[in-house]
């Protein structure tokens, strides 16, 4: 798969720091207790210049990883000069990482990580089981729901409130959402901010003039009414085409918006199953979501099973609900 990837034009010292590195690497592997090394930031994306640092991750035992956490690390932890150069040193427990769940940033990293150290191949086999599942499409939709909440609930909010400063923060929070679901979109795992924007340029699909309307997303202009609703404008468009992409690659003739998905799929197999078992529906959400709209309605939990009240389901009119979730169960209904 093609992979966003670091495009800049100012002058490129990744040939001299890691030079730097192998001239040193071998002291780090022989310190007792270390099981690998993997080389991580901007350098293992192919960039460094003289504001990086090397950015090193080395996996100890449990033993040892206790005793350096504890104030007998045999080298400084964390941010430290070595022979003139700036390093970030990270320890990780190798058996501990094994269990652990990584967020999608810490596997952003990781995915690009390059194995320096590794004499019985335990990172890479970590690296393969934590790289295992792919960000499919779909998730985005949470992602895309966030991204709405930000320019149009909280936008019109503030629009309507005459307070044009924060309604520009809330759009804010609003492209940050939209890059991310963009990174989604394109079965990626979602990048540290620090390099969100500038990876976003390369990804294998963006909507069209990318990097124009990314201009316009993040133009506060005169920081006006007029400048706020002619950004959330903009946000808006984007989210449309970043929504419609993955709706017609992912569930072509889906007839909402990819965030409403996951609560149509849910209550598509509440009302075309005759049982649905607590076990079943634990595998796709959690219990907690039948208290919530739409299905606090017509869902009760009985004997391990839920029940639903499809006559109560059918005679639930817009103004009872939350528009946006009588669109989900109208459209449920109607397939029925």
């Amino acid at each position: 798969m093609n992979r966003s990837y670091v495009n800049l034009k100012s002058e490129n010292k990744i040939n001299d720091f890691m030079l730097v590195l192998q001239n040193n690497i071998r002291k780090f592997e022989a310190l007792e207790g270390v099981i690998g090394i993997t080389l991580n930031g901007g350098m293992s994306r192919g960039y460094a210049d003289h504001l990086s640092e090397i950015d090193i991750v080395i996996y100890l035992d449990e033993q040892n990883y206790k005793l350096w956490q504890n104030g007998e690390s045999p080298i400084p932890i964390g941010i430290t000069m070595i022979e003139k150069y700036l390093y970030d040193i990270k320890i990780l427990n190798l058996e501990e990482e094994k269990q652990q769940s990584w967020d999608s940033v810490a596997l952003w990293d990781l995915s690009y990580a390059k194995v320096l150290y590794d004499p019985d191949g335990e990172i890479k086999k970590l690296i393969d089981d934590k790289l295992m599942n792919k960000p499919e499409p779909l998730q985005a939709g949470g992602v895309l729901f966030s991204c709405w909440w930000y320019f149009r609930l909280a936008g019109d909010i503030w629009i309507h409130r005459g307070d044009a400063l924060q309604g520009h923060y809330m759009l804010n929070g609003a492209v940050t959402k939209l890059v991310e679901a963009l990174f989604i979109a394109n079965g990626e795992y979602i990048p540290h901010e620090k390099w969100i924007i500038h990876f976003s340029r390369t990804l294998p699909w963006t909507p069209i003039q990318w990097d124009t309307r990314l201009l316009e997303v993040m133009n506060t202009g005169d920081l006006s009414l007029e400048s706020l609703i002619k950004r959330q404008s903009a946000i808006e468009k984007l989210w449309k085409e970043v929504d419609l992409y993955i709706a017609k690659k992912e569930c072509p003739g889906f007839k909402l918006r990819v965030m409403k998905k996951y609560f149509y799929d849910l209550l598509k197999l509440l009302f075309q199953s005759d049982v649905v078992t607590v076990e079943e529906w634990n595998k796709k959400a959690s219990l907690s979501l039948l208290s919530e709209e739409p299905f606090f309605n017509f869902a009760r939990v009985i004997d391990g099973k839920i029940v639903i009240d499809k006559e109560k389901a059918f005679s639930i009119k817009p103004e009872d609900l939350y528009y946006w979730h009588y669109e989900i169960l109208e459209k449920t209904l109607s397939e029925i």
